[in-house]
């Protein structure tokens, strides 16, 4: 009898092996089905918004244009296959509409993005924001947070765009 039970617990031990563990991030529930708007684009390991102006007149242009409904949306459209996710991407970025392409990867967290129409409007922000989308190389995130990161031509330095969900 003792036996039994030793076996019985030593098979409910070794349960959570045979039930095999996913480390690949479920991008559909990540990506789509929801509006995503910019919270800020900051220099990876802060948590503010980069300085891109030239003075605190653009820069207070800026972060009204980034406040207003509507503007730095992105919305992810996709299909599955296994760890990747591809579809397209609209949005927009100052009251100008944002389309393109794009590609995700849940096990290496990998993303590309093609923007095929957007415009940046003489905007700062708006200028680093469509940069961020076309030169990301990675995301980090969940359902309610998402995190593209991405390095801007000629820098060594890795930029995080931050996003937060507006509506499913």
């Amino acid at each position: 009898m003792k036996k039994n039970i030793f076996q019985i617990i030593g098979l409910l031990l070794l349960l959570p092996l045979f039930s095999g563990c996913n480390d690949s991030d479920d991008v559909a529930a990540i990506f789509t089905g929801k509006t995503w708007k910019l919270t800020y684009i900051t220099a990876d390991g802060r948590h503010q918004m980069a300085d891109f102006w030239d003075n605190e007149a653009e820069r207070k242009k800026s972060m009204e244009l980034l406040e207003k409904k509507g503007n730095y949306n992105v919305e992810f459209e996709g299909i599955t296959d296994g760890d990747q996710i591809k579809g397209n991407i609209g949005g927009s970025v100052i009251e100008l509409p944002l389309t393109g392409t794009w590609i995700a990867n849940g096990k290496d967290n990998k993303f590309k993005a093609n923007i095929t129409d957007g415009k940046d409007g003489g905007d700062k922000l708006a200028k680093n924001f469509l940069e961020g989308l076309r030169n990301a190389t990675s995301y980090e995130g969940d359902q309610k947070n998402l995190y593209l990161l991405y390095k801007p031509v000629g820098s060594q330095q890795t930029y995080r765009m931050a996003f937060h969900v507006i509506s499913n």
